[in-house]
C-alpha cells in the first residue's frame, strides 16, 4: 500500500470532554426531532398568520356601525323596517333597516343599555339600562312618553297581546306597568334575582325563573302565586333560558346546572329531566359526550310548527338537541364549532337559527338535522338574533361593534 492509500490519522486532541458535553446517537435523535417539531411549529404559526389575514365573506345587506363597544341587543318593528339597537356604549338608536339612517337617539341612560323591545303593534319602544332607567317612546312622533328608574334591573319584555311592560329586579321584585299610565303592580318578591320570564299563551299568567333555580306561575289579575317548582324538584342553579309551549301548559327551562327541564305550569311538576350535562345523562339515551364541565344550556326554545312538536335546547360548548317532546327523548344532536349565544325559530317552521360565540349564525332543518347554510359577516360574539314577522329580515348584535341586516327569504 502507498502513503497514498494510507488513510489519515486522526489528530490528537488534547482538551478533555465532560461527559455532559457528548452527544451520543439516542440523544442526536431527539435534537433532529426537536428542530423538525420547530420546524413544524413554524409552519403551523405561518400558516395560522395567513388565515388569520383571511377576510371573511360578509353576507350582511347593511351593516350599523354607531355605536361603541359592544352591541347587546336588537328588535324589528312590526313590519321590518326599523331596527333598535342598544350597546355598552349607553345608547340606543332606532335605524331604518335599508339605509341605516338614524331616525331616533335614545338619550338618557348611564349604564349599558340591555334591552330594546318593540311592543306587539310597534306603536311603542322601549329601551332599559343596567342601571335600571326605563323609557318608552311613541314610535309616530319619536317622544319619550313614560320613563322609571328601578334600581338594578336583570330583564324586561312586553307583553304580546297589550300595552303592559314587565320587568325584573335583582331583588327579587317583579314588576307590572301599563303604559303609557304608568299604573304599576309588584309581585312578591322570592328573594332571588329574577333571571327570566315569559309570559303564558293565554296573557293571563306569566312564569318567572330565579337565580336559585326556582321557577313561579304569577296571575297577573290577582298577582297571587299559582304554582312553585323549587330547586328541590327542578333547577339547583341560575335559570338562564325559558319558554312556554303552545298548549299553554307545557314549559322548558335551562340552567347553569346544566339541566334541560319540562314542567307543566298548571300543576307546577316536573315532567321530565330531558338532560343533566353535569352527569352526561339524557332522556331516552344512555350518555352524552364527555367534557362538560363548565357546560350549561343557554338557550331553549319549543317550535312554533303545530304539526311538529320539538323543542331545542343549545349549550356553551356548542350543543344544539332537538327534544322529541311527546316521546320526551332526543331525535337530534347537532355539535356546533363555538357556543351557543340564542335559539330562534323561523316564524312557525322547522327552520332553526343559531347563533354562535364564533359570529357566524346558522340555519338548520329540524326535521333532519341538517345544516341548511351559515351567515358570516361579524368578527366577535353574537350577542342578540332577531327575526322579523314577515320571515324576510334577521338581525344581529354582537362584540364587534357592529350590528348587522341580513335577508333571509321567504317562510318557505
Amino acid at each position: 500500500m502507498t502513503l497514498m492509500d494510507t488513510p489519515p490519522s486522526s489528530p490528537s486532541v488534547d482538551v478533555e470532554m465532560d461527559e455532559d458535553e457528548l452527544v451520543y446517537v439516542g440523544d442526536a435523535d431527539e435534537i433532529i426531532e426537536a428542530l423538525e417539531r420547530d420546524e413544524r411549529t413554524e409552519d403551523s404559526e405561518e400558516e395560522a398568520e395567513s388565515y388569520e389575514e383571511q377576510p371573511i365573506k360578509d353576507d350582511a345587506a347593511y351593516v350599523f356601525r354607531n355605536h361603541e363597544g359592544s352591541i347587546f341587543c336588537g328588535a324589528l318593528n312590526k313590519d321590518g323596517t326599523l331596527a333598535a339597537t342598544g350597546g355598552e356604549d349607553d345608547k340606543a338608536y332606532v335605524w331604518e333597516v335599508s339605509s341605516g339612517r338614524v331616525v331616533l337617539n335614545c338619550t338618557g341612560h348611564s349604564d349599558s343599555v340591555t334591552f330594546t323591545e318593540f311592543n306587539h303593534d310597534g306603536f311603542y319602544l322601549a329601551t332599559a339600562d343596567m342601571n335600571g332607567i326605563i323609557q318608552v317612546w311613541k314610535m309616530s312622533n319619536r317622544i319619550l312618553i313614560w320613563d322609571y328608574n328601578m334600581g338594578d334591573m336583570t330583564w324586561m319584555r312586553w307583553h304580546p297581546m297589550a300595552n303592559i311592560l314587565f320587568a325584573g329586579a335583582s331583588s327579587g321584585v317583579l314588576y307590572m306597568w301599563k303604559i303609557p299610565s304608568g299604573e304599576c303592580k309588584i309581585f312578591q318578591s322570592h328573594g332571588q334575582r329574577v333571571e327570566q320570564g315569559v309570559i303564558m299563551r293565554d296573557g293571563k299568567r306569566i312564569t318567572v325563573g330565579y337565580e336559585d333555580g326556582t321557577l313561579r306561575v304569577f296571575d297577573l289579575k290577582s298577582g297571587a302565586v299559582l304554582s312553585t317548582i323549587s330547586s328541590e324538584f327542578g333547577h339547583s342553579s341560575t335559570i338562564t333560558a325559558l319558554d312556554c309551549n303552545s298548549d299553554n301548559n307545557l314549559l322548558i327551562s335551562g340552567g347553569m346546572d346544566g339541566k334541560t327541564i319540562l314542567t307543566t305550569s298548571q300543576s307546577g311538576k316536573v315532567t321530565r329531566v330531558l338532560q343533566d350535562l353535569k352527569t352526561n345523562v339524557s332522556a331516552g339515551g344512555d350518555e352524552d359526550a364527555e367534557g362538560n364541565e363548565g357546560n350549561w344550556v343557554e338557550a331553549v326554545s319549543f317550535c312554533k310548527d303545530p304539526e311538529y312538536p320539538v323543542a331545542v335546547s343549545g349549550t356553551v360548548n356548542g350543543q344544539i338537541f332537538i327534544w322529541d317532546i311527546a316521546k320526551q327523548m332526543i331525535r337530534h344532536e347537532i355539535q356546533q364549532s363555538s357556543g351557543i349565544s340564542k335559539l330562534v325559530w323561523h316564524l312557525n317552521t322547522t327552520r332553526l337559527y343559531s347563533s354562535g360565540l364564533d359570529g357566524v349564525v346558522r340555519s338548520f332543518d329540524a326535521r333532519s338535522g341538517e345544516e341548511l347554510r351559515s351567515y358570516t359577516g361579524h368578527h366577535a360574539d353574537i350577542l342578540d338574533l332577531v327575526i322579523s314577522r314577515d320571515g324576510k329580515t334577521m338581525l344581529t348584535t354582537s362584540d364587534d361593534s357592529t350590528a348587522r341586516i341580513f335577508n333571509i327569504g321567504d317562510p318557505n
